[in-house]
Formats: C-alpha cells, sequence, structure tokens
C-alpha cells in the first residue's frame, strides 16, 4: 500500500465531523515522516465569490484542511490550528482545486505548518503559514 492510500485509510477510521462534508478531498501523495500531504479538492459551486472565483473565506478553510492533514499524518492526531496567516497570490479558479502541505517543525507543544493550494487554472492561488497546537 502507497502512503496515500495509507492515509486515506487512517482517516477513513477516523470519526469525521460534519464541515468535512464541505470540503471533499482526495489525498494524491503523502509522505509521514515529513508530514506532507497533497490533496484534490472536488469542485464546490457553493463556493464562488462574485466573480466566478473561490470566495477567500472558503479558500482558507480548505488551507485548514490541508494543514489538519498535514499534521495528523506526522503526528498521527487531530490538533486546533491556532494561527493561520494567509496572502492571496491570484484569484483561485472554481473547479478541482489541489493542494499541499507539509509540517516545517513539530514541537511538544506547537507545530508549524507550510500550505499552498492552486485553482483549477492550475496558478498559485494560496500560500499560507500556520501554527496547530499539539495535544499532550
Amino acid at each position: 500500500m502507497n502512503n496515500a492510500a495509507a492515509l486515506s485509510a487512517l482517516l477513513a477510521s477516523q470519526p469525521k465531523p460534519v464541515c468535512a462534508d464541505l470540503t471533499p478531498f482526495d489525498i494524491t501523495d503523502a509522505d509521514f515522516e515529513a508530514g506532507f500531504v497533497a490533496l484534490r479538492f472536488a469542485e464546490q459551486p457553493a463556493f464562488s465569490n462574485h466573480w466566478g472565483n473561490l470566495q477567500g473565506g472558503f479558500g482558507v478553510a480548505l488551507i485548514d484542511v490541508l494543514v489538519s492533514v498535514a499534521v495528523y499524518a506526522r503526528l498521527r492526531q487531530w490538533c486546533p490550528t491556532v494561527e493561520i496567516k494567509s496572502s492571496f497570490i491570484a484569484p483561485a479558479k472554481l473547479g478541482e482545486c489541489r493542494g499541499e502541505a507539509r509540517v516545517i517543525k513539530a514541537g511538544k507543544a506547537l507545530t508549524f505548518v507550510e500550505a499552498r493550494l492552486w485553482g483549477a487554472d492550475g496558478q498559485l492561488a494560496i500560500h499560507a503559514t500556520a501554527t496547530v497546537s499539539v495535544k499532550s
């Protein structure tokens, strides 16, 4: 079993919050040791803004999914996000989006993560850094 399939199976065994239904994704790549994940998000027409792009708040929600899954891959526990700093590089074209996240530093109390989201046109749309609180 490859890492993406192993992570998918691991996540399938976990309780799923209702909000997860709003951000369906497939895992396309994963590296447990590095805390790296690549996800493909299904198109969500309800996330459209006035210009037909992904509305920024929904984009940050996708970033939070990336962060959470990357940390879960590395630490094997769900950790609450305490801070996200997002830079909107370009409009995220609505459609199937993809993203990547990587744990930068895993600590005993806090873990730091970097994430990127590309719009359906393949253009980098959001770059973010995040901090999560590690439960003991």
